[in-house]
């Protein structure tokens, strides 16, 4: 069976293009291994409607069970190659599967995997009181203690940003990582204290950040925290036989209207393409991707208007 389209991806981005396009009355297979950043949030709190906050693996589960009731197929896998044959049609191998699965469009939605060191006890506050994104969640540690976790540099730059949030800010570079002295000197003048020492427990209850326990035995009460770690990798290597227009770090660069990579019949949606991380914009990014695929498919099937391809040969 050839798809009309394979989703690489089950996330935020990869389900919502799976809705629109399985409502378009399209044949469409996601391909998802069930991790993602969208499995680590458990509570999104800038998503329209849920003032309370919603957790990722909620909207997975939703977003899921939704694609489904409009006949949209997933597959509980890993993609590991992707090729186009002589005629276009994409040609997606798993890690289980032994043979191919085939689309005659595709969409990356694969994301980026933060490069964040286990430390006991910071699984459990991520996207409740520990978060990565200062546009989504800077607003959580408003006028609160707060406490930015990571590689010297980044971590110093993200804690520069959160000034404009709270004046409590404490540093720690956890890497040990040499930061420029005029980044030094910035985070004095603003009153960011800055620690290099490792992190080795964080305490915490229900996910609500307490204290950072470091290396020299040290104790910090905090109340919220960011993670910034250099190393995050974006997701792209299922594209490299294609000659794809990327930026320097890695991001997929897609048209603003259509979202469409500049290899035609491949789109890129959510944290894979170039755009602001959050949530929110990897939806839109995600039905926007949905509707340009849905017109692509009449044109390869020859078609120049909105005929019923389940009424007309």
């Amino acid at each position: 069976m050839i798809y009309d389209t394979v989703i690489v991806g089950g996330g935020i981005a990869g389900l919502q293009a799976a809705i629109q396009l399985g409502r378009s009355r399209r044949q469409v297979l996601v391909v998802d291994d069930g991790k993602g950043r969208s499995t680590l949030a458990k509570n999104y709190r800038n998503i329209l409607g849920f003032p309370e906050g919603v957790s990722g693996q909620y909207l997975r589960m939703m977003g899921t069970r939704q694609a489904k009731q409009v006949g949209v197929e997933f597959l509980p896998d890993r993609a590991i190659e992707i090729h186009q044959d002589d005629d276009g049609i994409f040609r997606i191998k798993t890690q289980k599967g032994t043979t191919a699965y085939t689309g005659r469009t595709l969409l990356l939605a694969t994301g980026i995997t933060d490069a964040i060191p286990y430390i006991p006890g910071l699984g459990d506050c991520l996207g409740e009181s520990v978060y990565i994104c200062p546009d989504c969640d800077g607003y959580e540690v408003l006028s609160q203690k707060t406490v930015v976790i990571g590689s010297g540099p980044q971590a110093a730059h993200l804690a520069r940003i959160l000034k404009y949030f709270t004046d409590d800010l404490l540093v720690i570079n956890h890497t040990n990582e040499e930061i420029d002295p005029e980044v030094s000197n910035h985070l004095q003048e603003e009153n960011i204290k800055f620690i290099a020492e490792k992190v080795i427990r964080i305490e915490q209850e229900k996910g609500r950040l307490q204290a950072v326990h470091l290396e020299n035995g040290d104790k910090l009460p905090v109340e919220k925290g960011f993670v910034a770690f250099r190393g995050a990798v974006v997701n792209t290597g299922l594209l490299r036989s294609f000659p794809l227009h990327m930026l320097s770090n890695g991001h997929i660069v897609v048209d603003g209207r259509t979202k469409e990579t500049s290899y035609p019949n491949i789109w890129a949606v959510g944290d894979v393409a170039a755009h602001s991380q959050m949530s929110t914009i990897a939806m839109g990014d995600g039905a926007q991707a949905a509707i340009w695929i849905h017109k692509r498919l009449f044109e390869l099937a020859g078609k120049k208007s909105y005929i019923n391809p389940h009424t007309h040969a």
